[in-house]
């Protein structure tokens, strides 16, 4: 033999630098297994290594004087010797009985579900996950638009924990979560095949979705498997020659694909990620190496490109908006001229511009509504799909099933638009987890309890006449520890890319629904002046048209850089209130400077069962701060949020 290649026998037997990823090494052992499926003459330990990591069957291997041997088992009898060098646990094998994970995404889906009470909603198979799984009424994002709301959630971080407020950041940066490990990325360091498509990560945000570290590059036969995404607005079709029955084509667009079998972006994503779910199931039923499979829509994301049929399955004149201008009492930073639908601002006092009946965006709210309810039911359509693969496998049982939102949106309630608010309509999404093994949330939903109440003084229950309904709240940064938890995956070590994780598992209440794990949700949102000169000379500070600097018109920070923000308002929503205030931003420190309030707002959630149509017409009508009647919640409220702010702060990058 040539004697380079001995080299990684008997002269590196006790050589620490013999490392092949997260890979055991066992000196002087050789592995006896059934038999190697592949054997590779004359290369060294780092080749033998690179050989096993980068073949998608290979999970340990034995390095001797004749061959590296690759190994699909672990299943071993140990030999002493002096000839060879096992390595076990090369890619790590998932914990025993692991469960599936079906992870659902959609953009800018907001509570407007059957299931949450809406009928002129149209989503049947969403509503069957509902009755078969667990909805929880009360759950929010920690960020109101997609780029860092995906970098929370994904990442399992709070955007104080990222530093990212806009389109600008991503958690992966230097000094901030470099080796963190993401959520996908958890499961495939368990020995999960893991495969994403569509839009997940936020596009760039972290670069390439965070590939290669949180996706299996290699189907189970051995073929590619990047991830995939179709992010071009109208997928294999121009809207200019297939739009149809549309009267606004800026916002929404009709395709009639009965003759040519036409598809969007979202169907060729899914089609995908379906197909890969079939995939993932055999290789499951084969070899019982469990799945991630993660799928994200960009509907119902403006604009509304969606098949016609999915418009027309919509009645006609859905409900408007019970109440269509900007409360008085409201801090006028906390309204959102929108860039995707610009509209003028107005009140009920006159302070902005007169209600004018002819304003487009208040008599075209139906139009709206009716393309946006379409654009769900086009999306529901293709989670039917995947629910019928699970069925129709046999995999239903050993699979959770989640669906949610990246933020909530706002449908012309209050003179807003789109999302990018601190309000409930802004953070509230829709959540639904089906673990047919929780024998105790299946067909559940979280419900308020009542209890009794006689202190004013207690941090997180405020005093209220009794009977007090407490409602569960949930966050989607407790995505992270709540799937891993389910699943059967042990979370990473804090020095081993567990750092700053800022959620909790909500498996308590998928054992007991009218339990609670947590008191207080947190979300936040900036605001910048629209002259703010911290941007590049690309971009501007954000997306509006409205060029104006007055309370009225502020820019949402897109594109502004986190140490120029001006302002950032914090939300806590508690059971039965929800407090925002308002504060300039410490530049330098990036937090917020605690004796600048500029704004302060206290609604009273008290009824609200998160159930349609109430839950998105009857709340937040009246802002509360500074009634007499309301000072100690104020009061209490006011120190319950800057304890959790500071609570998840952490160093500057």
């Amino acid at each position: 033999m040539n004697g380079q290649y001995y080299a990684h026998a008997a002269t590196v037997k006790n050589n620490t630098n013999n490392t092949c990823g997260r890979g055991e090494v066992l000196e002087k052992e050789c592995m006896y297994t059934p038999y190697s499926y592949k054997q590779i003459h004359n290369i060294s330990f780092s080749d033998c290594c690179n050989a096993c990591t980068s073949d998608p069957l290979c999970v340990a291997f034995v390095l001797n004087k004749i061959s590296c041997n690759l190994k699909n088992s672990t299943n071993y009898e140990p030999e002493e010797g002096d000839d060879c060098i096992s390595v076990l646990n090369v890619k790590n094998i998932a914990p025993k009985n692991a469960k599936n994970i079906l992870f659902i995404i959609a953009d800018d889906m907001r509570p407007s579900l059957g299931s949450y009470g809406l009928p002129e909603a149209v989503t049947p198979n969403m509503d069957r996950l509902a009755s078969e799984g667990l909805l929880f009424r009360h759950a929010y994002v920690q960020f109101a638009y997609c780029a860092p709301s995906r970098n929370s959630f994904m990442s399992g971080r709070r955007p104080d924990a990222t530093k990212a407020y806009n389109f600008l950041n991503h958690f992966r940066e230097k000094g901030v979560g470099a080796n963190w490990t993401a959520l996908p990325e958890l499961f495939k360091n368990n020995g999960y095949l893991v495969s994403g498509s569509g839009k997940l990560f936020h596009t760039a945000l972290p670069p390439h979705f965070d590939e290669p570290r949180s996706w299996s590059q290699f189907s189970p036969s051995g073929d590619p498997w990047p991830y995939v995404n179709v992010g071009k607005p109208n997928g294999t079709n121009e809207c200019a020659e297939k739009c149809c029955g549309s009267n606004d084509t800026a916002h929404y667009c009709l395709y009639d694909f009965k003759d040519n079998g036409g598809l969007l972006e979202d169907e060729i994503n899914s089609n995908v990620a379906w197909a890969r779910l079939e995939e993932a199931i055999d290789n499951w039923q084969e070899k019982k190496q469990p799945f991630f499979v993660g799928q994200g829509f960009h509907r119902p994301h403006l604009p509304w490109n969606i098949p016609q049929e999915n418009y027309e399955n919509i009645e006609s004149d859905p409900p408007e908006a019970k109440h269509k201008v900007f409360p008085a009492t409201r801090p006028h930073i906390h309204f959102h001229d929108c860039a995707e639908m610009s509209h003028a601002y107005f009140d009920d006092n006159g302070w902005g511009v007169p209600l004018s009946q002819g304003g487009y965006w208040v008599t075209h709210q139906a139009e709206m509504r009716r393309a946006y309810y379409g654009a769900l039911n086009y999306v529901d359509g293709m989670i039917g799909k995947a629910l019928e693969i699970l069925d129709e496998r046999g995999v239903a049982n050993d699979t959770i099933v989640m669906v949610t939102g990246d933020h909530g949106w706002h449908l012309g309630e209050f003179d807003e638009w789109c999302k990018m608010t601190n309000l409930e309509l802004g953070t509230r999404v829709p959540l639904i987890f089906r673990a047919p093994f929780m024998k105790h949330s299946v067909g559940a939903k979280t419900s308020a309890v009542s209890c009794f109440v006689v202190d004013y003084n207690v941090a997180r229950f405020f005093y209220a006449p009794p009977p007090l309904s407490l409602h569960q709240l949930a966050e989607l940064v407790d995505l992270y520890p709540t799937l891993a938890d389910l699943a059967g995956v042990p979370l990473p070590k804090e020095n081993e890319g567990g750092e700053y994780l800022g959620g909790v598992s909500l498996k308590p209440i998928f054992e007991d629904p009218s339990s609670k794990v947590k008191d207080v949700a947190l979300s936040q949102f900036p605001r910048c002046w629209q002259n703010n000169t911290h941007h590049s000379p690309h971009h501007k500070v954000g997306d509006e048209s409205n060029f104006t600097v007055s309370w009225e018109s502020m820019s949402d920070c897109h594109w502004t850089e986190r140490n120029g923000l001006d302002f950032m308002g914090y939300r806590i929503r508690t059971s039965n209130f929800s407090f925002t205030q308002w504060f300039r931003w410490n530049m330098s420190d990036l937090r917020p400077i605690w004796k600048d309030v500029v704004g302060t707002e206290l609604y009273d959630h008290t009824n609200d069962t998160g159930m349609a149509p109430s839950a998105f017409d009857d709340y937040e009508v009246i802002n509360l701060a500074g009634n007499p009647a309301y000072a100690d919640v104020q009061k209490s409220m006011t120190t319950l949020l800057k304890e959790e702010v500071l609570r998840w702060i952490t160093p500057n990058p």
